[in-house]
């Protein structure tokens, strides 16, 4: 229970985030950091999403070195595992981020804290964000100036808002019909609401959550109002790594549509919870395979 809570509070905190801002040559994060809006030579990348849009937009030269993730990997694994690291993003090391020298310290919103710490010896930091589609198209332009590549981000930026812009037609045209729960964890069993990334990939896939008719930021769910909604699909993250964790633990879910029909599936935490671009791909495989199964 108490690694639930500690979960649950670490992700309340990073989908109250909002995007990076640029104006009047500074860049500004959602608590109110500022930096000057040039291209940095040494990044240190406490964020695993900032990391991913550095590679997307051929900007890893700049990064002098990332924190590790515990429990999942960051794209591209095959080049990521080979940075320095000064840490997890959990637990950064002020010593090891010393002594890379950093120009600037991208920060995860779980350690908006570690801020605090940077600030008081002088080094330049902000604290990434993104909570919706648009935020994190957003940030790939902010990361642009940051790694000095504008015109790469551009691109990226351009080829995603088409591919998203293609999805919702998609969805218009021949809607899913679906309402279901994506679920944080089984032991209790508990939801995200549309506020969160997971609950805005279902409002553009328009399935109805089920979520969203209960109190709270991360709602539980019963076994009486499991089955009263009698969702048709049940897709799980973060804290649940098997779509039999989901069955075993809660075996009312069994007398659900979703349980009856088997439509129940885990989705990569590292891709559905971490605010870049590649969770439009996502979405968009999520979309093909439900519109198989519906």
């Amino acid at each position: 229970m108490k690694k639930i809570i500690l979960l649950l509070n670490m992700f309340i905190i990073s989908v109250c985030s909002m995007a990076l801002s640029i104006e009047e040559g500074k860049i500004t994060d959602f608590v109110g950091n500022s930096v000057e809006a040039r291209e940095y030579k040494r990044i240190i990348a406490i964020d695993p999403a900032a990391v991913e849009v550095f590679y997307m937009i051929g900007g890893e030269k700049n990064i002098a070195a990332i924190a590790r993730t515990t429990t999942t990997k960051i794209w591209p694994e095959d080049k990521t595992e080979h940075l320095p690291s000064v840490g997890t993003i959990t637990k950064p090391s002020i010593e090891h981020v010393i002594s890379y020298s950093p120009g600037l310290v991208i920060l995860n919103p779980m350690v908006a804290g570690f801020g605090e710490t940077l600030k008081a010896r002088n080094i330049p930091f902000i604290v990434n964000g993104g909570n919706n589609f648009d935020e994190i198209l957003n940030n790939v332009s902010v990361y642009g100036v940051l790694a000095g590549r504008e015109k790469e981000a551009a691109k990226v930026r351009s080829e995603y808002e088409e591919e998203l812009g293609d999805l919702r037609e998609k969805v218009e045209d021949k809607p899913l019909g679906l309402k279901g729960a994506f679920l944080f964890s089984t032991s209790p069993l508990m939801a995200f609401n549309s506020k969160s990334l997971p609950g805005q990939v279902f409002n553009l896939l328009g399935i109805e959550n089920i979520a969203d008719n209960l109190p709270g930021g991360r709602p539980i769910i019963s076994a009486e109002f499991m089955i009263a909604s009698n969702p048709n699909v049940l897709l799980g993250a973060m804290g649940i790594f098997k779509k039999e964790d989901i069955v075993n633990s809660n075996p009312f879910v069994k007398d659900t549509e979703a349980g009856k029909t088997g439509n129940i599936a885990i989705v990569d935490s590292d891709k559905i919870l971490r605010p870049t671009p590649r969770i439009i791909e996502v979405v968009r495989e999520l979309y093909e395979e439900l519109s198989l199964e519906s």
